[in-house]
């Protein structure tokens, strides 16, 4: 029944393959009634919220307002790894301190260690940790997103040790949510998880984690955002691991109110921001997503 679902929902994706690029327990729930009719086994997730203080594991949430993250920091990495952390801090910090203690692949510039900073109403910057010490350019983001990326070669590199410090009170709501999802399932993002109105003044991840060698499909279908306007909006980043960039996440848009459906497509990593007003709210939007391997889409 799963690769019957898997399949159903293929489908629908690859019909709307043409439409605008963007720029839980389980619960059974809908997609929309006209585009998806076969989705009553697809699982739907519900975001991860931890109070860890130090994670040595790939992939999760750092809730505590101290804390850090050891990822392999005296063991050999293995090519073409990807793991991604999200730093709350407590839920509402207005800014980080951020220090790099460990860096074995310092050398390397096959491997990549990034902290995306997160703030509210402002544009994302992604700072590129390429050496120990300080980092400058955290203490005014709300979140942190941090990204581990090997290449192809990684020779005898090992990971990394950050730590960091919350600070600050900032005008976050506590309904802000994150989301590590997989490639490798089929399912359904509901926000706000209930039939509610999401809030006032949140940011919210989702990032999707990819299956090497296959594509990742994420299908967006709007509830309501506020009116027609781009005040509570969806940014949109891919990592590009053959980018000449100094990091390799790419901006590639943002959704809108005035958008009812779109699709966005990549081979890697996924990270989608939404980031709401102190205005109106809305009834928020859903995301499908589902692998597919080159030539299932026509």
């Amino acid at each position: 029944m799963k690769t019957f679902t898997a399949f159903c929902l293929t489908l629908a994706i690859c019909q709307l393959g043409s439409a605008s690029i963007i720029p839980g327990q389980t619960e059974k729930k809908t997609l929309s009634d006209d585009i998806l009719q076969y989705n009553s086994e697809l699982q739907t997730v519900s975001p991860i919220r931890s109070d860890a203080s130090l994670l040595t594991s790939c992939n999760g949430v750092l809730n505590s307002t101290n804390g850090g993250i050891a990822y392999k920091a005296f063991e050999p990495i293995a090519a073409n790894e990807r793991c991604v952390w999200t730093i709350r801090g407590g839920g509402r910090a207005a800014g980080f301190s951020l220090s790099v203690l460990n860096l074995g692949s310092a050398n390397n510039q096959d491997t990549q260690v990034i902290a995306t900073c997160l703030r509210r109403g402002y544009a994302t910057t992604h700072l590129l940790l390429n050496q120990t010490g300080p980092v400058t350019g955290a203490n005014l983001c709300n979140v942190l997103v941090i990204t581990f990326a090997s290449g192809a070669n990684v020779g005898s590199s090992t990971g990394f040790v950050i730590e960091y410090a919350a600070s600050g009170n900032a005008n976050i709501s506590p309904r802000s949510t994150d989301y590590l999802v997989s490639a490798a399932e089929v399912g359904i993002i509901r926000h706000p998880s209930s039939e509610s109105a999401y809030d006032h003044n949140e940011i919210n991840v989702f990032t999707f984690l990819p299956v090497r060698g296959i594509s990742t499909n994420v299908l967006y279908i709007r509830g309501t955002l506020e009116g027609t306007t781009c005040y509570d909006t969806l940014s949109i980043y891919r990592f590009n691991a053959s980018s000449s960039t100094p990091t390799k996440w790419q901006y590639d848009g943002r959704i809108c109110g005035n958008t009812p459906s779109s699709l966005i497509s990549n081979d890697d990593l996924i990270l989608i921001v939404f980031d709401t007003d102190a205005s109106v709210v809305g009834t928020g939007f859903q995301l499908a997503y589902v692998s597919t391997t080159e030539g299932q889409c026509p």
